[in-house]
């Protein structure tokens, strides 16, 4: 399952406008009130406790805890990936540093910077949007990019454009106000346009010495977390991809940074394959949001990537032998 480190989690706790303080907030999913920001940057917060708890943190008419979070937020927060970016020769090489290393932090997302020779330097970020929780987050995410290169810049650093792929909230004050600069929504993507020029900056804490350490390390640790095995992180990012539609092979190989046949060829020795995992993951995903009575019979296809109910409902008793009615049935009995 995918996860956030708490040093997010605790900054946007500390930004809530719900009137539960923040200890509460954290107590909420599992995390005591204080940590150093070493101990916070080991902590994991599932993705589903992360977006929980944005959305109790965040009272239905308030659109800016983004926007607090992000003005609250300090690079250092994110122990060695924050420095990393800060001290990176370039704000260019800050942002590539960011695409990379972004595991480090939370694997719900994923950024790539489209910048080629002609165009507007683009900073894309590919998360579901389908609940407020990941909404929020989104906005949050793309915000603390944009704290992040005033930080490295020493300066207020204002994009071209702002997207967001989610429905416009009732207000967007806070965001333009942050922003500086045009935000639109149910814009398909999400996404920070750039000047070439902003990204050609000089980093104010550029440190060759330094920045070369940071990198080495940051790869280190990199190279650590992706040791978990190919099956599990397939698994983990499908079920993350699910409420976007079935995912195709090509965009789980190109999130984990290899080929197709790459991924094919390591299933094939581990004794799986693409279509036995995405089989996998969607019967637990829909089993674990059946047992949970919010959730509609339509919600739970969707969110397990069919395209209708009924489709879902074959497939499920397919899997079990149960109808999904059934099997919530069953499960409440139990």
């Amino acid at each position: 399952m995918s996860s956030v480190r708490s040093s997010v989690v605790r900054v946007i706790a500390r930004v809530a406008s719900a009137p539960e303080g923040p200890e509460s907030l954290l107590a909420s999913i599992g995390l005591g009130p204080v940590a150093d920001p070493l101990e916070a940057s080991r902590e994991l917060v599932s993705e589903s406790a992360y977006y929980d708890l944005i959305e109790r943190a965040a009272l239905p008419d308030d659109h800016g805890l983004p926007y607090r979070y992000a003005e609250l937020l300090d690079p250092d927060d994110f122990s060695a990936l924050g420095i990393g970016l800060k001290t990176a020769p370039t704000l260019r090489e800050s942002l590539h540093r960011l695409v990379r290393y972004i595991l480090l932090l939370s694997d719900t997302l994923e950024y790539s910077l489209v910048d080629e020779p002609g165009s507007t330097p683009t900073l894309l970020l590919v998360r579901p949007a389908h609940r407020r929780g990941a909404q929020l987050a989104n906005e949050c995410a793309l915000a603390a990019v944009v704290t992040m290169l005033r930080a490295a810049a020493g300066r207020r650093v204002v994009p071209r454009g702002v997207s967001f792929a989610h429905p416009r909230p009732s207000s967007i004050t806070e965001a333009h106000s942050f922003f500086g600069c045009p935000v639109s929504f149910d814009a398909g993507r999400n996404a920070l346009e750039l000047d070439d020029a902003l990204l050609s900056t000089r980093a104010r804490l550029a440190d060759q010495g330094l920045s070369s350490f940071l990198e080495a390390h940051l790869e280190q640790l990199r190279s650590e977390q992706a040791e978990r095995s190919l099956v599990e992180s397939v698994h983990a990012t499908i079920t993350d991809l699910l409420p976007d539609g079935l995912p195709k092979k090509a965009v789980i190989a190109r999130r984990l940074g290899i080929s197709e046949r790459t991924l094919h060829r390591r299933l094939a020795e581990d004794g799986e394959s693409f279509q036995s995992l995405t089989t996998r993951a969607r019967r637990e995903a829909a089993e674990a949001l059946l047992a949970d009575s919010r959730h509609s019979l339509a919600e739970v296809a969707f969110l397990t990537g069919f395209a209708d109910q009924s489709s879902f409902q074959r497939a499920f008793k397919g899997w079990t032998g149960l109808t999904p009615l059934g099997f919530r049935e069953s499960s409440a009995g139990a």
